[in-house]
Parts: C-alpha cells; sequence; structure tokens
C-alpha cells in the first residue's frame, strides 16, 4: 500500500499478491476509492481487501474439494504499528480509530480466529511493492523472477516458446 501516491486524486494504492505452495494464484493493484486520511487507514483498506479475498479463497477451496486450511494463513505486512493494533484488544483503539473501526474490527476478529495472522517482513523484502510503489526495473525484474512469472515478448506472445513457434509454421503452411 502506498498512501496519497496518485496525484491528482490522492488516493492510496492497494496491492497484493496471494500464493498457495509457491505458486502465484491471485494478484491485485488498484486505487483505494477513497482518500485515507492516514498511513494506518490505507493499510487497514488494503488489509481489509486483502483479508475479503483470502476468505473467498478458503471457501472455493473447500466447495470444490481441493484442500481444507487448517493453519492461519500468513501475511506479510511491512508496518509494524499495523500488525501491533491489529493484535490488540480492537475496543481499546477505537477512540483513535473511529475512521477505520469497522475494518479494524473485521481484521481482528479474523485473527482472533486464527484465519490469518500477520507477520513482520521489511519493505524491502515485499514481493507486492512494485504493485503500489514507482519502482526501478531491476526491482520489478527481481520481483518478477522471484513470483515465478515470465517475460513477454513485444508482440504479446512468450519470446521463444514453442507454441508461438508451431503456430507461426502451421501459418505459413495454411498460406
Amino acid at each position: 500500500m502506498q498512501i496519497g501516491e496518485t496525484a491528482g486524486s490522492r488516493r492510496s494504492t492497494t496491492g497484493y499478491l496471494i500464493k498457495i505452495n509457491d505458486s502465484l494464484i491471485i494478484w491485485k493493484t488498484c486505487k483505494q476509492s477513497t482518500v485515507s486520511l492516514s498511513s494506518a487507514e490505507a493499510e487497514y483498506k488494503s488489509l481489509t481487501d486483502l483479508t475479503s479475498e483470502i476468505l473467498w479463497l478458503r471457501q472455493f477451496c473447500k466447495e470444490i474439494k481441493i484442500a481444507k486450511v487448517k493453519e492461519a494463513i500468513i501475511v506479510h505486512e511491512d508496518k509494524q504499528g499495523c500488525i501491533d493494533t491489529a493484535n490488540s484488544d480492537c475496543n481499546t483503539n477505537t477512540k483513535w480509530m473511529k475512521h477505520i473501526n469497522i475494518q479494524l474490527h473485521f481484521i481482528c476478529e479474523i485473527i482472533a480466529n486464527s484465519i490469518i495472522k500477520l507477520k513482520y517482513t521489511p519493505t524491502t523484502d515485499m514481493l507486492a511493492d512494485f504493485l503500489t510503489k514507482s519502482t526501478t526495473h531491476p526491482a520489478i525484474n527481481q520481483a518478477m523472477k522471484e513470483l515465478r512469472l515470465l517475460r513477454m515478448g513485444d508482440k504479446g506472445c512468450v519470446k521463444d516458446c514453442a507454441l508461438s513457434q508451431s503456430m507461426s509454421k502451421l501459418e505459413r503452411i495454411e498460406s
């Protein structure tokens, strides 16, 4: 998440990745629908969005009988204050966080029910960072490598792909 980064609207950006067994299955980056008054508010908006996605994914896996999730899902967070607040008694935080009270209670309840567990991860190690911040080309390439994403060619197909070579031969035969 990046607070107030979008020039003009000053809306923060939400960005997250969901991996199962080191395979990227869901990713999202979008401007938040409202302006956040603090970095904590923007962070909890992002965390609420991610947690809703996790709840949906857990239910989906249960319905199609892929797997039953028995342990809390680890959510990497680079704001220690966000982790401390979410892990504390939510009722004690309501005075200074009224503007995000519902999101905060939602996250606290999900943590209390062992659905997610927040783990501190330094910003430099956050794989989703490139989804929310302006970053360098090498940093994006490194994130793509760690996420095992393929680099696409100029025309939208994977370079030197056997399938694209086969399609090219097929097009020549049909001509």
